[in-house]
């Protein structure tokens, strides 16, 4: 394999957390050498960079939230923290060999198919780059969503996004505003209500909690991982069958579910004595509508005698605070938004241009995200996109990234061994894929639980799990089925621009 020139390489990867990164270790691993990583940040990690507020945890076993290919024997908890996560994806980059090709601090402002030429044309940390490939790893977490309050502008003091956590700002002894009650500020919560001396938890929605089983993995355990490989396998194997046992009650008989809620309602009513509160945090829709989450300190930080849960709507924000919808105003010295991401409106998609000149986001126009196995799409010749719409199993995304791996390494042998120098799927193929996914999810609990979430488009269209099981995906992703592409030969090598093109199925 030929290694990166200056300006161009065989594939492009945008982003430097679990996707990129991954990757990069599986090309590397096969011997292919060209190819650089762009990430905006100035450090890697993705998701596990950019958010360090206090408490950040996976949710997700530390066995399984790692790559396959990558083990990590010396996990110290069960449920991994920010600081190890991130510390893990730094230890995978050094023992692959792939930090020199990862470029830092190189937000790509554009990157557009050049039909004639072939290749994606890209531009990134002020900087002019080509590639043959390019996989678009930036994930769904990668822009925080900050709602349009009125007055948002005036407030006084400090308001910042979880994602973008203001360590310089002190909040001991503040009255703090808390907008949003999802996964993030389950876990932040306790940890700053505490120190302030009064916080106020603006909550539209009350989210489903479950007992926490988090426990450190002790030293013991930790050796007979790193003596004996097989048994953390198998750990892994045990953890992926126990999140898999969800999708039957997920995607099929959400009635199979009700011991999740019957659990989530006993861990309620156990922790939150006072009843006016309880009716305040009891969710009114099925288990598993919107994404929950485990916690043994959210409840009590909610029940404390410094916090106010206000369930009124939020009418505006003013200089010294938030004013609700029933006319109360709640004067604060700082607020703290947990609003989750923009997954069907990043930004991003903006700079992304197809073969006919759109963006992804005009191709996505009002949130209808679509790509054939959450991988490719329709006029995007030759980009690959990992933890795309409709890709999402309902276990660890490690396991989305590494069946998209192989998806994606296999397409680039095919195309090298075949002399092809782009693939584009096709519009039938896209629409046979959406109109299975959607019958299959049409009774599952996200579609038919009563509640508004973010893997819903505007429309209702569940753009964001697969239908089944992870095995099932898998099975998909072992290898491309090139008969659903639109293909272009080359009579030369792929690598010389003045190659003759010759269309063809």
């Amino acid at each position: 394999m030929t290694k990166p020139t200056p300006t161009h390489v065989h594939t492009a990867i945008i982003g430097a957390g679990f996707g990129g990164i991954g990757a990069a270790m599986r090309l590397k691993d096969s011997g292919d050498n060209d190819f650089l990583v762009f990430e905006r940040a100035t450090e890697i990690g993705g998701t596990w960079q950019a958010n360090t507020y206090p408490g950040a945890q996976c949710d997700i076993p530390s066995v399984l939230y790692s790559y396959s290919f990558a083990p990590n024997p010396d996990w110290t908890r069960l449920y991994p923290l920010q600081r190890e996560l991130k510390a893990y994806i730094e230890r995978c980059v050094d023992d692959s060999g792939i930090r020199s090709h990862i470029r830092l601090g190189h937000d790509v402002t554009d990157a557009s198919w050049d039909d004639l030429a072939q290749v994606w044309q890209i531009t990134a940390g002020g900087q002019h780059f080509t590639a043959t490939v390019m996989v678009l790893a930036t994930g769904p977490f990668s822009e925080p969503s900050i709602p349009n309050l009125p007055g948002l502008e005036d407030f006084s003091g400090p308001a910042f996004h979880s994602a973008e956590w203001r360590h310089d700002v002190d909040l001991r002894g503040k009255a703090v505003g808390v907008i949003g009650t999802g996964a993030s500020a389950v876990q932040f919560i306790p940890r700053i209500q505490p120190d302030a001396a009064e916080l106020v938890v603006f909550q539209r929605t009350p989210t489903w909690i479950l007992p926490h089983p988090d426990r450190p993995v002790g030293p013991a355990v930790r050796s007979v991982f790193r003596t004996a490989p097989l048994v953390q396998r198998a750990a892994r194997s045990a953890v992926s069958l126990v999140q898999e046992a969800m999708v039957p009650g997920l995607v099929h008989l959400p009635a199979l579910l009700q011991p999740m809620a019957a659990v989530g309602r006993w861990h309620l009513r156990r922790q939150v004595r006072d009843e006016n509160l309880r009716e305040k945090l009891t969710p009114r829709y099925a288990f598993g509508c919107k994404r929950p989450t485990f916690s043994n300190t959210y409840y009590p930080a909610l029940a404390a005698d410094n916090t106010v849960v206000e369930t009124a709507a939020i009418r505006r924000v003013t200089r010294e605070g938030i004013e609700t919808a029933d006319g109360h105003h709640h004067r604060l010295d700082a607020i703290v938004f947990g609003t989750g991401f923009k997954l069907a409106h990043n930004e991003g998609f903006t700079r992304i241009h197809g073969r006919d000149g759109r963006s992804l986001a005009e191709v996505w126009a009002g949130g209808e995200m679509k790509a054939h196995l959450g991988t490719v799409i329709p006029g995007f010749p030759n980009l690959f996109m990992i933890l795309g719409p409709n890709s999402v199993v309902y276990t660890s995304q490690i396991v989305t990234i590494e069946a998209q791996l192989d998806f994606v390494l296999d397409a680039i042998a095919q195309m090298r061994r075949r002399q092809i120098r782009s693939i584009e799927v096709s519009d039938d193929t896209l629409g046979n894929f959406v109109a299975q996914v959607d019958r299959r999810l049409a009774d599952s609990v996200w579609n038919s639980g009563g509640c508004q979430s973010y893997y819903l488009s505007p429309s209702g269209r569940n753009f964001t799990f697969w239908p089944g099981f992870v095995f099932t995906f898998r099975h998909q992703m072992r290898r491309i089925r090139l008969a659903e592409f639109d293909i272009r030969f080359a009579t030369m090598p792929p690598e010389s621009a003045d190659a003759e093109l010759v269309v063809g199925r």
